[in-house]
């Protein structure tokens, strides 16, 4: 029974989100029928993040406040003018059949540390500043925290939370398969080639939901971002409208990346070649105030949480940090410290077990590449290679008679097509170039990137060989797929079986089965100030807001109704 409400709740929330989606695309007209509910449910999930930013300034994300906003979009999903359950078609049994993902008993390994302590710190609390005091978790923002307080519900309370990574991966798979089996959304072959490769990497890689942490609902963001953006910068023979909507809802995505892991804005390259090489009026149309305002307000309401938490408008940015005129914000040599941390750490110098010796000398142009390689290389990224190269093969095998024995289809390709597809393939090797040089850890803005350096010239290859719009095509994608939710079922079940095996004495365990096990933190009650606070000496958890994770010599003040921590 309890299960079923799970699935009930989630599944009204599911919806919920979409109706938020739907009022975007009635504002902007990016699709006026048959409505793609994938885009949809990825549109209202960033939509809701500028809503819970904006509310979150005035007040706490409680039940109150979560249920008007879930009533709301209900309302707007079932009084829309053009709602037919023939959309609803792909969206309902791609979420039951991922919902089985969300059963888990272990969480992201970051979940206790900082993404639980932040969203309830959210849901309980209104705006306060100077929280990256009280503990090292509260430093990182991301939407993506904003976006689980909004999960915040009676009896449910925080075991809702990683619904959000859940949604993101239904709309995605939604999204793609609506694009590759919908005959009149005129998506090309080549397009459609890299939407059918991500979603069997995300179906059979990217399987487990604890995976994803504050890491993966980027690259999802961004694998959507891309995908606009090839369709404004290939798609020539459609009309300047509609390239225009692609090239806007392209923008969209970067911007709601960005607000969910920042290092996302090294995809804005190809944003900037493509705007370099199209032509002014599309410019020059993205930037009319009705438009412009989203993502602006946006970023705005994002640099406000950063600031808040940290004093710096991007932490750890050093230059983009106000330490010297607000005397909550943190100490410059802590932010000097944690932003040399994170790079080291990317670049394999520091690990649970070694340490590099010269740690300065380390990170300095390309010393770290033949530790990075032993350390990171061989193992995690070799094995996400090995993910990359198996789909590629599978695909090919599947193709064999079409790519190796049936002539090429008839094309056209022209010397500027090539030339386009040159210019924007170079876009993708800066990404990688800077990406390799700065933070080459595949959780910090990789996936999707490294999936695009090999995929995109595939797919264009295969698209001259490969015709969607042939049913023996059809039939051969559909087998590919059943095999990749076979695979997603099946690592699921295996692994729900192993976590309901978990003695009740071990972390871990399926005890509050369907819920997520949650780690007994001792804490104390204390007050500073007049002010209630909860010490703990390790991982927040649940504890409730605010968390210190050790005793400091802590000042909280009270200006205009808002909180200030301080280190005296």
């Amino acid at each position: 029974m309890m299960l079923f409400v799970f699935f009930l709740v989630s599944l009204s929330i599911c919806i919920s989100t979409v109706g938020y989606g739907l009022l975007i695309n009635n504002l902007f007209k990016f699709e006026n029928s048959n409505y793609n509910y994938g885009l949809m449910g990825l549109l209202g999930l960033f939509l809701l993040t500028i809503i819970s930013n904006l509310t979150h300034i005035i007040l706490p994300h409680n039940y109150i406040h979560n249920l008007i906003i879930i009533f709301f979009g209900f309302l707007i999903f079932f009084l829309n003018k053009k709602f037919s359950f023939k959309n609803f078609k792909y969206l309902l049994p791609i979420f039951i059949f991922l919902f089985i993902s969300i059963l888990m008993a272990k969480t992201n390994e970051d979940f206790g540390y900082y993404h639980l302590p932040n969203s309830i710190q959210f849901a309980q609390q209104k705006l306060q500043f100077g929280l990256g005091n009280l503990n090292h978790g509260f430093k990182h923002i991301s939407s993506l925290f904003m976006l689980m307080s909004l999960h915040y519900l009676p009896f449910f309370e925080y075991y809702l939370f990683n619904l959000s990574n859940l949604l993101f991966l239904v709309y995605l798979v939604t999204f793609i398969l609506i694009k590759i089996y919908e005959r009149d959304n005129k998506t090309s072959d080549f397009l459609k080639l890299i939407l059918l490769f991500l979603v069997i990497l995300f179906l059979t890689k990217f399987s487990r939901l604890a995976e994803y942490g504050s890491d993966l609902s980027g690259q999802i963001t961004i694998s959507i971002y891309l995908f606009y953006l090839i369709k404004f910068t290939f798609e020539h023979s459609l009309s300047f409208e509609i390239r225009l909507k692609y090239l806007k809802i392209a923008i969209i995505f970067l911007t709601f990346s960005i607000t969910l892991k920042f290092i996302s804005i090294i995809y804005s390259l190809p944003l900037l070649l493509v705007i370099l090489i199209s032509k002014k009026k599309f410019f020059y149309n993205c930037l009319k105030l009705k438009f412009l305002l989203l993502p602006i307000f946006s970023i705005s309401l994002f640099l406000l949480n950063n600031f808040s938490s940290t004093g710096c408008l991007v932490y750890p940015i050093e230059k983009l940090c106000f330490v010297d005129e607000f005397n909550w914000a943190l100490d410059i040599e802590t932010i000097k410290h944690l932003r040399f941390h994170y790079e080291i750490w990317a670049k394999a110098g520091i690990g649970p077990n070694y340490s590099a010796l010269d740690q300065n000398n380390y990170v300095l142009n390309f010393n770290w590449v033949s530790n990075w390689f032993i350390k990171y290389f061989i193992g995690k990224f070799s094995d996400y290679l090995l993910v990359i190269a198996l789909i590629i093969i599978i695909i090919t095998l599947f193709f064999y008679k079409e790519i190796f024995l049936l002539k090429k289809k008839n094309l056209n390709l022209s010397k500027s097509k090539i030339s386009i597809f040159l210019i924007f393939y170079i876009s993708i090797l800066l990404i990688l170039s800077v990406w390799f040089y700065n933070f080459p850890t595949l959780r910090y803005a990789g996936y999707i990137i490294v999936y695009f350096t090999f995929i995109f010239p595939v797919s264009y290859f295969l698209s001259t060989k490969i015709n969607f719009s042939k049913s023996i095509t059809t039939k051969k994608l559909t087998t590919i797929l059943i095999i990749s939710f076979i695979v997603f079922l099946f690592k699921n079940i295996d692994r729900i079986n192993t976590e309901l095996k978990i003695s009740e004495t071990n972390h871990h365990n399926f005890k509050n089965f369907p819920f997520y096990w949650v780690k007994k933190t001792e804490f104390n009650k204390t007050y500073t100030n007049d002010y209630p606070v909860y010490i703990t000496n390790g991982s927040c958890w649940n504890i409730p807001s605010p968390c210190i994770r050790k005793s400091i010599n802590l000042e909280i003040m009270r200006k205009k109704n808002y909180i200030f921590y301080k280190i005296k």
